[in-house]
């Protein structure tokens, strides 16, 4: 291993045995941070706000697509000449923001793209035959410009939620044209990063400046903290979660929600390793002593039901 690939991983250059158990070690202690989850389901939630990303590339020669029923969709294209509102490939550090109308008031989505020596672009791969093929047909991303991952993301921040609320998100990222299975993506939250903002800073706070880590079947190379991880590619599927990832995240005292997403590929074979967006959907997720009402409730219901159907059975 060479020093600028040790530098990449944020571990110590591995010359002389000493340095080589260093190396060693670094190593050890940068897969003791996986906690990856796989687990492909449909959210547990009833969203409030649901939003197809109809993402196309202008300059291509692509049209903006249709938004799945249901969803509200968020026009992002990539070309030139493009209205600042919906240009994806120059939005920058500002990202795109719009407002959406929810039954729990106005919510503010921003979304911001990092690809370090890369770029910014927008596709619609046109009608497929799974599940919820409107949404995932097109999308926005960030393209991935160096060797490894960690560094390139897709940064979505949801304001005027309520404070310290519990919600559910669920994150699209699907590509048919990559095929294949070794695509996947993985997703955090800014909590979960410790208040970092973004998995590039926290691997940069972990192992230095600019570090990257190598793609591995399972992600166990990812030492980022990973709130949830789900294939990108493969055949269509009728699932129309298949290509998602649900889990939690609770809005901060100002009532915001950030949410991270990364390319998390098994190998660089037959990926195109851009980190994806196509449509999200949010939650509010009840509190504990709601639920418990609510199964109390249901089993009294269940329990007043159960006489009257021993009665029919007799007569």
């Amino acid at each position: 291993m060479t020093t600028e690939q040790n530098a990449r991983t944020g571990c110590p250059d591995a010359a002389g045995s000493i340095l080589k158990l260093k190396l060693f070690a670094c190593l050890v202690v940068a897969g003791a941070f996986v906690p990856v989850a796989q687990i492909v389901a449909a959210p547990a939630f009833t969203p409030f706000l649901a939003v197809d990303m109809n993402g196309y590339n202008a300059g291509g020669g692509q049209s903006i697509g249709p938004t799945a029923a249901g969803y509200l969709g968020w026009e992002a294209a990539e070309g030139l000449f493009l209205d600042p509102s919906i240009d994806w490939g120059n939005s920058g550090a500002a990202g795109l923001t719009r407002v959406f109308p929810t039954s729990e008031g106005s919510i503010t989505a921003n979304i911001i793209g990092v690809a370090p020596n890369s770029f910014l672009g927008a596709r619609n791969r046109g009608a497929n035959a799974g599940g919820l093929g409107e949404l995932t047909q097109d999308f926005v991303f960030a393209q991935r410009g160096v060797e490894g991952f960690g560094q390139h993301f897709v940064k979505l921040t949801l304001s005027g939620l309520a404070p310290d609320q519990q919600y559910e998100v669920t994150a699209f990222a699907r590509e048919s044209f990559n095929g294949g299975a070794d695509s996947f993506q993985a997703w955090t939250d800014r909590a979960a990063l410790g208040g970092l903002d973004g998995p590039g800073a926290w691997l940069d706070a972990h192992f230095g400046p600019g570090s990257l880590y190598q793609p591995a079947v399972g992600g166990v190379n990812n030492p980022i903290p990973t709130l949830g991880r789900a294939s990108t590619s493969g055949p269509d599927s009728a699932d129309p979660y298949a290509h998602s990832a649900t889990f939690q995240s609770m809005a901060d005292a100002g009532g915001v929600v950030t949410v991270y997403g990364w390319a998390d590929p098994n190998s660089y074979s037959g990926t195109q390793t851009a980190t994806l967006l196509n449509g999200f959907q949010v939650a509010v997720v009840p509190e504990p002593g709601g639920l418990l009402v609510f199964g109390v409730g249901l089993m009294s219901v269940l329990a007043l039901r159960r006489p009257a159907r021993h009665v029919r059975d007799a007569s």
